[in-house]
């Protein structure tokens, strides 16, 4: 950093809000690009994660040296689990006046078992949060006016920041929004608290879509003012991925193996692809693991023809998934889910010139259309889904085009390095 750089940068601090970051490989590993921008136009960072991932996913990270890792937060979550625990997240709900004031703007919470106990779950945990970081201010010399509390979800920590606002209305705070925090028909039941509440406290609410941003003021015009959309972004990896030269065509999909994906669907199209194009031989890898992984093996291997090879290869850290593109051909990657914010697996496959083929759910059309792959209907039949992978492999000079658009695409849309750099820099204007 030169002199100019120095006598420039502002003595402020950011305090981010992670589910399980930096712990976490994979769930939010797109962070890594975010983090070096934020850490150079910041004086220092404290990382706040909530919870800590599964053993297969954990890994330690070198961060830059003006981060820290503030882990405190972790010992007052309660799991879910016992019956002290339940006792105890409802007395922290029912002491909460945010937790009456959302029954009275939406009474039927009383009379649905489902949303009485989600509103519960929600409030006593949000209530923790609050008193966590009550006590967190007090015992640190904060200076409002050049803090930032930055939450990257829009989720139960923004909650809890929010309720400490009400006491000190000089607090800054911004949320990012993604998919499952924003959209409450992904959830059972389909209700997500505390909204409109929590966005009056926000100074920005930062939309990774165009879509999320005309969800939000669909339902809440009164919030235009804070709504924003600045997009994630991967690096560019410094190669692209080969098309395959040997007569097997490659499908890739990459996930977690739960019901929102719906892999089942791609299986059953790759069924029908095997019966349409049964002179061809084509191998389909999936990466990723989850509940559904033995179920969905078993699907596989009772579905797929002999010509469709079917390859589970279950978790990778996200270094080895780049790894793979690196050193695999792959043809096309499919992505079938139901529900998407914009999936950074997609922008991933598109900075390597991967063709994508995507269903026209969440932002999801924003990043894939038919100049760089397919865009598939919300609900596609199986057959949809093959006939798409057909017309990829069927005209080579087409699908050739189709990853030059790809590249081009992640250039000049999802290019971490220009999208982060402007979006510090709107979080510094605060």
């Amino acid at each position: 950093m030169n002199q100019k750089e120095k006598d420039q940068k502002e003595n402020n601090l950011l305090l981010l809000f992670t589910s399980s970051y930096p712990y976490g490989d994979v769930a939010e590993s797109f962070l890594d690009s975010e983090i070096l921008f934020l850490s150079r136009s910041f004086d220092k960072v404290i990382l706040i994660p909530q919870s800590l991932p599964s053993l297969l996913e954990r890994v330690n990270r070198k961060l830059p040296e003006n981060i820290e890792i503030e882990d405190s937060l972790l010992n007052e979550q309660l799991p879910l689990k016992g019956v002290r625990n339940k006792i105890s997240l409802a007395l922290n709900a029912f002491i909460s006046t945010d937790f009456y004031r959302e029954i009275l703007s939406k009474p039927e919470i009383l009379f649905q078992i489902s949303l009485f106990k989600s509103s519960v779950i929600f409030f006593g945990n949000t209530v923790i949060i609050k008193r966590w970081l009550q006590k967190y201010i007090e015992t640190h010399n904060f200076d409002f006016s050049t803090t930032v509390f930055y939450t990257y979800w829009l989720s139960l920590p923004t909650s809890g920041v929010s309720m400490v606002k009400k006491k000190i209305p000089s607090l800054k705070i911004v949320s990012r929004a993604h998919g499952l925090d924003l959209y409450s028909e992904r959830h059972v039941p389909p209700y997500i608290p505390h909204r409109p509440e929590v966005f009056q406290y926000l100074n920005r609410l930062y939309l990774i879509s165009d879509h999320g941003r005309k969800y939000v003021l669909d339902k809440y015009p009164m919030f235009e003012d804070i709504c924003k959309v600045y997009r994630l972004g991967v690096n560019d990896l410094g190669f692209l991925t080969e098309a395959s030269s040997d007569g097997i065509f490659r499908i890739v999909s990459c996930s977690y193996l739960v019901p929102v994906k719906r892999i089942d669907l791609l299986i059953q199209a790759l069924a029908e692809l095997g019966k349409i194009k049964s002179s061809r031989t084509f191998e389909w890898t999936h990466i990723g693991y989850g509940i559904l992984q033995k179920d969905l093996q078993n699907l596989a291997d009772s579905l797929l023809p002999k010509n469709v090879i079917p390859k589970f290869i279950g978790h990778l850290p996200n270094k080895e998934v780049i790894a793979y593109y690196q050193n695999n051909c792959v043809d096309v990657f499919v992505n079938v889910s139901a529900s998407e914010g914009i999936p950074v697996s997609i922008m991933e496959a598109q900075s390597c010139g991967i063709p994508v083929i995507a269903t026209a759910v969440g932002g999801t059309p924003e990043i894939v259309s038919n100049e760089v792959g397919v865009l598939l209907s919300e609900n596609p039949f199986p057959r949809e889904i093959a006939e798409a992978i057909c017309s990829m492999m069927e005209n080579e000079a087409e699908a050739m085009v189709k990853r030059i658009n790809s590249r081009d695409n992640w250039e000049n849309k999802y290019n971490s390095n220009k999208n982060f750099e402007i979006f510090v820099q709107d979080l510094k204007k605060l």
